[in-house]
């Protein structure tokens, strides 16, 4: 094809090229799909500009392979194709889319103008220059400089520039002498020149061959040549700017307006159109490359001087809106959006102004505007999914999901990623969350103005922003952390960092009190949750922990205030509302709620152990115990749960879930994974030992009194004997959950009597018996058992007797060398044949040793006691009971423990004196026992 045809071809697409300003790339082009387009089509039109086809080329093809169903793509390579001597190619490419794209206007209409492309017909000659003899070559000059390089298609976001004017050039030329040959030489005489009109024709030429740099040569003499031919000067300022000296083609512009009034040539007005353009794309590529190295400021001053030049080109205003949005200059960026609407309304503009305002807080007026967009018409599909999850992202970060969710419901569902994560999110705050620490929090996204361009021609599309890193991510772990290892005051500093870094984030201040109060700062914590408030005054956890507090405190009434403020405004986690119902006393409420909550979907097959924690709190803990199962069964219960969860258990006499809890806390305090201190560790294995026993052995050799509760040949006997008591016992049921029963038998004699009174075999006595501990917290104990006669002062009856015990400090301790004890123990009892009942009390309160290190396992027991008797069968004298005090020295020997156990066995000897206080002789004197306990 001939270069005019080629050139008429590149004019014939030049107004697709401007229409290409304000239609998208098509609603086809997927969102990823436009991230890999832009860079080859940014390269394809920057190469065009420098004349450099075939890297125009190459990356138009590129771009083509990646999205072959683009009609506008096409229609760029076709350009390329035909602007380059490929026209065959072209021609092609063009019918080869058009059966992709049947019903694609533009592209028939491009095949039909190459079809009929014709050399161009030479414009009038200027009128200023006159008609006199020039040079004439073999070929003409051809009619016209090359076009501008089209410009990529943009999404509406984009504003049309106008295109640079094309100098006229002449078309008369002067008369020629005619052409004589010579051999093979060409000799041609010519008539005297007009100044300028030689160079400037051979600009004209050199434009036509694309060398731009040796057509400004020859506008430059053209122009000396004839400084009053305004051709020529317009000549000049097009290669001036062709070329790149703006500032020159400025100046010249100027010169030249002060000799000629040019205000109302259309083709000047042009040329200065196409100046601001140039200065504009200059300062809006240097805002670009100033945000690409985080010089924000930078980039905000370039992009507010490119829109000073083209106030009214959207793309200009867009990217300082998106820069000033970056910069977190949210004031600023609503002026500068509604300085944009006072000149044209545009969604994007609408969008970016209520990002604005959402930014400051004013979600109200930031929801009206994003409504006001999205009820625009012509929103492309692509723009329509865009403004939607960007407003939808708003309403998430103003605790709204309901609202999200009606903005991304004609969105559906589908696959794309970015409608997915949004709508995962309004489910998540939607549901509803078991603890204040699991809240969704969600930080605004501010949208994100994406801008591109080449050849001069700006524009940006607005995408929803990326979620925003949280910079108090790595500080709160510590936090974290340290509250999970009771380092309070830790825990308490660096939640205070993280909320410092991100504000925003409710559950960092929740940390931060929650840690205050824990380490006992009950008071600042009031302080910050009242300054908190001051500000949010419906927040409704913070409502929620100030209340606890002041209940904590005692202040009842204000407590009360803030729970019902808090429950009022809704939206608290479970167990804050839980709790709260509580704490109010509206305990049937607090339990139906609970219940109705863990009957949904949600929560019915959940791991997450807070929710066993509230359900144990509501009493339910067959619920409790069931979400520990889970969580156990799931690998998430936290070694810091094993012991609440086996304690759970036991509540509800699972006594094998009880101890494989149990054991697994001690394997996880052994691993390092549950810190304990070396008393909770024996307690645990106390624990363990407790309810892994379901039988026993007990001896007991007394002088003077049998330890309380013991199988006694003759309780209450009045005179200095000394008994041997053997017992067994089994326990059918194991421990249940402290609630247990026994079977037992026993054995008892009189082995000394100072008196001379009976002793040996016929005194043995038998016992078979039933007793009960009722009581899971209380150690109170009753029986009913059979004596049976053995031998012959032995007797037969019913016995039935009650028995309670309390105290402190009566087991080992590891973890201090000695320590306070105090042991009561109270019986009744009556026996049914003979009528008889006794009672018999004693309290012993001391100080306990252990000798030696904390493996050391004897313990020295000094101690006061006080004894009392009583027996409904007096003495001789006339008493039926005694009563003394005393002192006594007890010494203990423990054994039968392991990893898991703490000691299961001990050998007990007492020594103790007592005096008399009232009744008969037998309170006073010495008392001796020995007893073991297997």
């Amino acid at each position: 094809m001939r270069t005019s045809h080629i050139v008429l071809f590149t004019l014939a697409l030049g107004p697709l090229a401007a229409v290409s300003q304000v239609v998208e790339l098509g609603p086809e082009i997927t969102p990823f799909q436009r991230f890999q387009l832009h860079p080859h089509l940014d390269k394809a039109f920057e190469a065009m500009s420098r004349g450099d086809g075939r890297r125009a080329i190459s990356e138009l093809e590129q771009a083509h392979r990646l999205a072959p169903q683009s009609a506008v793509i096409a229609l760029h390579l076709a350009t390329a194709y035909s602007r380059y001597g490929e026209a065959q190619k072209a021609e092609a490419l063009l019918k080869s889319q058009v059966k992709r794209n049947p019903g694609d206007r533009r592209l028939i209409e491009a095949l039909r103008g190459l079809e009929r492309a014709v050399p161009p017909v030479p414009a009038l000659a200027p009128a200023s220059e006159p008609t006199a003899a020039a040079p004439v070559t073999e070929t003409a000059p051809a009619a016209a400089p090359k076009s501008a390089a089209p410009t990529k298609s943009v999404d509406v976001t984009s504003s049309p520039v106008p295109s640079r004017a094309t100098p006229r050039r002449p078309a008369q030329r002067p008369a020629s002498t005619p052409r004589q040959r010579h051999g093979t030489g060409l000799v041609q005489k010519t008539a005297p020149a007009v100044p300028g009109y030689a160079a400037a024709a051979a600009a004209y030429a050199a434009v036509d061959r694309g060398e731009t740099r040796v057509a400004l040569q020859h506008a430059r003499t053209a122009a000396q040549q004839a400084p009053d031919n305004v051709e020529y000067q317009r000549l000049l300022v097009y290669l001036l700017l062709e070329n790149g000296h703006d500032v020159e083609a400025a100046a010249t512009m100027a010169q030249v307006e002060q000799q000629a009034n040019l205000q109302a040539d259309p083709a000047w007005r042009t040329l200065h159109e196409s100046l601001q353009q140039r200065r504009a794309w200059g300062y809006f590529d240097q805002a670009r490359q100033a945000r690409s190295r985080g010089d924000l400021v930078e980039a905000v001053q370039r992009a507010q001087q490119g829109l000073e030049q083209m106030p009214n080109v959207l793309a200009h205003r867009l990217q300082l809106l998106g820069l000033l949005l970056e910069g977190q200059q949210y004031a600023r960026a609503e002026q500068v959006a509604n300085d944009g609407l006072a000149v044209a309304d545009h969604a994007s503009l609408r969008v970016l102004r209520a990002a604005a305002l959402q930014a400051q807080g004013r979600t109200g007026e930031a929801a009206q505007a994003f409504d006001a967009a999205l009820t625009m018409p012509h929103l492309t599909q692509h723009e329509q999914q865009s403004y939607r999850i960007i407003a939808a992202d708003a309403a998430l970060a103003a605790g709204q999901p309901e609202r999200a969710q009606v903005l991304i419901a004609p969105l559906g569902a589908g696959t794309d990623p970015g409608v997915l994560a949004r709508q995962a999110e309004v489910d998540t705050a939607l549901r509803r969350v078991i603890s204040p620490a699991s809240l969704y929090t969600a930080a605004l996204r501010l949208p994100m103005v994406n801008c591109f361009g080449s050849a001069y021609t700006p524009g940006c599309e607005i995408w929803p922003g990326p979620n925003p890193a949280d910079p108090a991510s790595e500080i709160a772990q510590a936090a974290y952390r340290a509250y999970a290892s009771r380092d309070y005051a830790e825990a308490a500093e660096k939640a205070g960092q993280a909320m410092q870094l991100n504000p925003a984030h409710q559950p960092y201040l929740l940390l931060r009190l929650q840690a205050l109060i824990s380490g006992g700062n009950t008071t600042q914590a009031i302080t910050e949750a009242d300054r908190y408030l001051e500000s949010r005054p419906s927040a409704p956890e913070v409502l929620a922990l100030r209340s606890r507090l002041r209940q904590q405190l005692g202040q009842t009434e204000a407590a009360s205030s803030d729970a019902r403020a808090a429950l009022q405004a809704g939206r608290l986690s479970l167990s804050s509302e839980v709790d709260l119902l509580l704490q109010e006393g509206r305990r049937d409420e607090a339990a139906a709620l609970f219940a109705e909550a863990v009957s949904t979907p949600a929560l019915r097959q959940s791991t997450d152990p807070d929710l066993a924690y509230l359900a144990t709190r509501v009493g339910d803990d067959r619920t409790g115990l069931d979400v520990f199962n889970r969580a156990h069964a799931a690998g998430k219960l936290p070694s810091t749960s094993l012991q609440d969860a086996a304690y759970t258990a036991t509540r509800m006499v699972d006594n094998e879930r009880s101890m494989l809890y149990f054991r697994e806390a001690i394997d996880a305090a052994e691993a390092g994974r549950l810190q304990l201190s070396s008393r909770q560790k024996f307690a645990t294995r106390r624990e363990l030992a407790d309810r892994e026993r379901t039988w026993g052995v007990n001896a007991l050799l007394g002088y003077r009194g049998m330890s309380p509760g013991s199988v006694a040949a003759q309780p209450g006997a009045y005179s200095d004997i000394a008994q041997l008591v053997g017992e067994a016992y089994w326990r059918p049921q194991g421990y249940r959950d402290g609630s247990f029963w026994e079977v037992y038998g026993g054995l008892a004699q009189t082995i000394y009597s100072k008196d001379g009174g009976p002793r040996g075999a016929e005194t043995m006595q038998g016992a078979l018996g039933l007793r009960v501990k009722p009581l899971r917290d209380h150690n109170l104990v009753l029986a009913i058992e059979r004596r049976i006669k053995i031998g012959s002062l032995s007797h037969n009856d019913w016995l039935v007797r009650a028995g309670y015990s309390g105290g402190f400090g009566t087991d080992l301790r590891v973890d201090v060398p000695h320590w306070n004890t105090l042991n009561v123990y109270v019986e009744a009892g009556r026996f049914l044949r003979r009528k008889q009942d006794y009672l018999t009390f004693e309290a012993q309160a001391g100080r306990s040793f252990r000798m030696g290190d904390p493996d050391a396992r004897w313990v020295l027991f000094p101690h006061a006691v006080l004894g009392v008797d009583y027996n409904s069968w007096r003495t001789a004298a006339g008493y039926n009971g005694a009563a003394g005090a005393g002192i006594g020295l007890g010494a203990r020997y423990w054994f039968r423990e392991d990893k898991y156990h703490a000691p299961r066995s001990y050998l007990d000897l007492s020594l103790q004196h007592r005096w008399r206080l009232a009744g008969d002789e037998r309170g006073k004197g010495w008392f001796l026992r020995a007893a073991l306990v297997y």
